[in-house]
């Protein structure tokens, strides 16, 4: 009988589930279709962006694809799906890139991290005037990895969730934003500074932009930087646990409150199995199986890994509502540019007097 109970119920979360999914299945598909008519071309058109622009153009001209039948297949797309295939990364990734990282990688990860979270805290709660629990967001959100970061933090130091969701928005909004202009910058003024390093550009972008995805997106722009990239940014992800406890240290020194929300151990698992992942590819490349592995990995592995996740940016491009945006409050909209502004901007020294000087 629990048998017949558990199909059942696995029929109808499939059939849940399916309406959003082809949704966002078919915007992939077009994206991939754009993509192949524009390769050689000189528009340098990404398949992920496109699928992810596409989205918003139409989950904003058309909400009823956003509501109802959409939303649960939408709701696993952007999440959980988009979590194992940024895990799936890994595979196309050689753990020889930690080597390439290095200590001083590791290190101006960690500095900039600390910065722009001390940072964000000061410049939104003594100069904004925000509570303490929204200045600890921005600071998160900015500094680990936007909204996973807050998901995973807000209930611990007790936020209302008033304040998760426009830290949420807010670092949402000024994460997009990155997304395309530091590809832009990278390849226009900054030039003179960085010289058109794809490694120097994956340590920025995976310093500086707020979430994973984002950070896949503007990296993957730059031929020979998601590498990187990816792994900058997998060592801010790691940082969620350590970060819960000091937040709800900071919220109760600088709230005057005793006691916080209860603590929860945080473990982003999608990033833990990208780092196995990246020594399950380099183990591979060890083996007598190396060619053909990497036949595979380049002709199989990649490409349905860049379609998976502009099938999850498809989702995530339904989220994007202008309505939302448009209720993001005028000190919480000049704290989330502020401190993305200071991310940035410290991200890219860091990257071109402390980075660079060593790696090279």
């Amino acid at each position: 009988m629990s048998e017949v109970v558990n199909v059942s119920t696995w029929k109808r979360r499939a059939g849940d589930l399916l309406p959003g999914l082809l949704l966002t299945l078919v915007f992939a598909a077009i994206a991939f279709v754009t993509w192949w008519f524009l390769k050689g071309t000189w528009l340098k058109f990404s398949a992920l962006l496109g699928a992810f622009i596409y989205s918003i153009i139409a989950g904003n001209l058309f909400p009823v694809l956003t509501r109802g039948r959409f939303s649960v297949g939408i709701d696993f797309s952007s999440g959980r799906l988009l979590r194992w295939v940024i895990a799936l990364l890994g595979l196309t990734i050689s753990a020889a890139v930690w080597a390439k990282l290095g200590g001083v990688g590791i290190a101006t990860v960690l500095i900039n991290l600390t910065f722009v979270f001390i940072f964000g805290f000061v410049f939104c709660r003594y100069v904004l005037r925000l509570s303490s629990s929204l200045a600890v967001l921005l600071g998160v959100g900015t500094s680990i990895c936007g909204a996973s970061a807050i998901a995973a933090i807000g209930p611990a130091i007790r936020a209302k969730a008033e304040e998760m969701g426009l830290a949420v928005a807010t670092i949402t909004l000024f994460g997009l934003v990155a997304m395309f202009t530091y590809p832009l910058l990278f390849t226009g003024p900054l030039v003179p500074w960085l010289g058109k390093d794809a490694i120097a550009y994956g340590m920025w972008t995976g310093t500086g932009v707020h979430e994973a995805a984002q950070v896949i997106a503007a990296a993957s722009q730059i031929d020979g930087a998601l590498s990187i990239a990816a792994s900058a940014k997998f060592i801010r992800i790691l940082m969620i646990g350590p970060m819960v406890f000091f937040s709800q240290l900071v919220c109760r020194r600088f709230s005057g409150e005793t006691e916080a929300g209860q603590v929860k151990l945080a473990i982003p698992w999608f990033a833990v199995f990208f780092v196995i992942f990246t020594f399950v590819h380099f183990g591979l490349e060890q083996l007598a199986i190396r060619d053909q592995w990497l036949s595979l990995n380049s002709s199989y592995l990649t490409p349905a890994v860049s379609f998976l996740l502009a099938w999850a940016f498809a989702a995530i491009g339904f989220k994007v509502k202008i309505s939302t945006i448009r209720k993001i409050g005028l000190k919480a909209t000049l704290g989330g540019v502020v401190v993305a502004l200071v991310a940035g901007g410290s991200a890219l020294l860091l990257t071109k007097y402390f980075f660079l000087p060593f790696y090279k």
